[in-house]
């Protein structure tokens, strides 16, 4: 019973996604009906037009012409519509699954996705989404058809000789047993298949996107062994599913070939007694021909069970993932001159992946605020909580206790469209879209006009060198904005953070890794972007921690010591310290 639960429970899941589709679903099952009756109906009438004129009762044969005549148009047309209705409406409701899982990664992202592969949630939304086309296209209209056509045929058959259906009653019993029998095992296949082929997609895109690094640490030959482990053990997945879906399949034939057999042998027998008329002979026969074809496409599709099953469960598991951060808040933050923000006494440990449970704690009641006008630089060793009290003021995370405000007001409270319009990131590492530098710049202000665009870029020093592209503004950056250099990259980031204009602004060290002229301009377009605004650093090298207003310097995860950089050489020994050590590695560079 474990495999009736699971596919009940999946199925009853997938249905809820087709509310507002409950009349597209009623005509596609109606012309499923329509599309199998009327074959069924056109050579029952030919059969019946050639038995009334072997038995001499051809004197309606003309109205009957003109009956088959219409019965293959309206097979024709309900032929078309049974394909269009069908697919139409299961390929809305999957562009609707897709828009789901999308808006559901937003939500999820990024604290419940961390340990989750980009490639394997790429074969969720794609691969397993399409997946489910066979459900809602074939699936729920083939079961219905496949109960009620068998059943008025029976009916039919019954009619004429009560016991034509009790022959063939047996068989359909054998050919719904056949797939029943294996369900559990199709279910697990099904459910191999599809965690084998995620896994699969999650190491190809790994090795696109990590191709650089592979051949300069000429890893090629270990990638490509891993690739190739991955790749069969999908391959057998797959092959195990094709072989047991195969011989189910060839078992049903078997059962409906026979079960053809024995319901034919019996009509003849009926007949040379008598006690079936010669009239209904040959409509006997078209029907114990006919009445297994719903049944067996019903079956058939049944051995894809196991994958539409497995598909739904990954689907349907991506929808069921908590956000570790609820967007709960209702309060909108008003734009005013005057903006500060509080860090008061956070505390935050990140949970394990797949536990949920918190690991070491990074942060033990760290204070500090900022404010318009104020740049502060938080300082540390690596590891010290930097980073994350940057992504605890975006409520990528929440904080285990305590509170970050921004203007007197709970960031938990707030709506994050609210917090999202409020603060900017200019990051380490930045991500332009395969698009042109204008559209990469106006998804910062989608109703940014030319002149806005081009004055941000120019702002952020960014002007120049676009103008000597190809196609100026319009020239495309490529995957990730590999075209560009990462200084070039860094200022489209600055750009993009002067027109969104947000109060507090957050900088990742923007100038890491730069070459000098590169640095000068980010330097210059930063202290720009500075004006007006609160910012907070993520400091690492040591002329920005000199150039900031205050620095915080944290240690053992609390603000061990505040000032400026002149105040904290003189007073703190241990940021002393670290000091050196970052002036020994700048001067090593």
């Amino acid at each position: 019973m474990r495999q009736e639960r699971f596919r009940l429970k999946y199925a009853l899941e997938l249905s809820r996604h087709i509310k507002g589709f409950g009349g597209y679903l009623t005509l596609a099952i109606l012309c499923n009906m329509a599309f199998k009756l009327l074959p069924l109906l056109t050579s029952l009438t030919v059969s019946y037009m050639v038995g009334s004129v072997i038995d001499g009762q051809a004197g309606n044969v003309a109205g009957m012409v003109i009956a088959v005549g219409v019965l293959v148009l309206l097979t024709s047309l309900f032929s078309y519509l049974d394909v269009q209705v069908s697919h139409d409406m299961a390929y809305r409701i999957l562009a609707q699954l897709r828009n789901q899982c999308y808006d559901k990664l937003d939500a999820l992202a990024p604290a419940a996705l961390v340990g989750e592969r980009s490639g394997d949630l790429l074969s969720i939304i794609l691969g397993d989404v399409e997946t489910l086309e066979w459900f809602y296209a074939h699936t729920i209209g083939q079961l219905i058809v496949a109960v009620a056509v068998p059943l008025a045929a029976l009916v039919f058959m019954g009619v004429h000789a009560w016991v034509l259906p009790m022959v063939v009653l047996p068989f359909i019993a054998v050919m719904i047993w056949i797939p029943r029998h294996s369900a559990r095992l199709s279910d697990d296949q099904g459910a191999e298949v599809k965690r084998q082929t995620g896994t699969l997609n999650a190491i190809i895109i790994d090795g696109v996107q990590g191709l650089k690094d592979i051949i300069s640490f000429r890893w090629q030959q270990e990638f490509f062994q891993k690739f190739m482990r991955t790749n069969d053990a999908c391959e057998r997945a797959s092959l195990e599913y094709a072989i047991r879906r195969g011989d189910e399949s060839r078992a049903i034939t078997v059962a409906m070939e026979a079960a053809a057999l024995a319901t034919d042998v019996v009509i003849v027998l009926l007949t040379a007694s008598g006690r079936l008329s010669v009239l209904w002979t040959l409509p006997m026969f078209v029907l114990s021909s006919a009445i297994y074809s719903p049944i067996q496409e019903a079956l058939a599709m049944s051995t894809n069970y196991g994958l539409i099953f497995g598909a739904a469960e990954r689907v349907l598991g991506l929808f069921a993932m908590k956000p570790l951060v609820e967007d709960r808040g209702s309060i909108r933050l008003d734009r005013t001159e005057h903006t500060e923000v509080r860090f008061i006494d956070v505390h935050f440990a990140y949970p394990e992946a797949g536990s949920g449970e918190a690991s070491t704690p990074v942060l033990n009641g760290l204070n500090f605020s900022f404010h318009t006008g104020e740049s502060i630089a938080l300082v540390g060793a690596s590891g010290c909580g930097k980073s994350t009290a940057a992504r605890l003021l975006q409520r990528f995370w929440d904080v285990d206790a305590g509170s970050i405000e921004i203007n007197g007001k709970d960031v938990r409270d707030l709506t994050l469209a609210s917090l999202r319009e409020t603060v900017t990131v200019v990051p380490q590492e930045v991500y332009l879209f395969n698009l042109s530098i204008r559209e990469n710049l106006r998804l910062a202000k989608v109703d940014a006009t030319d002149a806005e665009i081009q004055r941000a870029a120019e702002l952020a020093c960014a002007d120049t060198f676009i103008q000597n592209l190809p196609d100026s503004y319009d020239t495309q950056t490529g995957e990730r904005g590999l075209r560009l250099s990462g200084g070039e990259r860094q200022r489209l980031a600055i750009a993009q953070a002067f027109l969104k204009d947000a109060p507090v602004l957050v900088l990742d060290e923007a100038s890491a890794n730069l070459d000098a002229e590169n640095e000068r301009l980010i330097n210059r377009a930063v202290e720009a972007l500075k004006k007006g605004r609160a910012t907070l650093v993520i400091a690492h090298r040591l002329s920005t921690i000199r150039s900031a207003d205050r620095v915080v310097f944290i240690r053992d995860g609390r603000a061990f010591a505040q000032g400026t950089y002149t105040e904290l050489m003189e007073s703190c020994p241990e940021f002393a310290a670290l000091m050196g050590e970052k002036d020994n590695d700048e001067a090593g560079e």
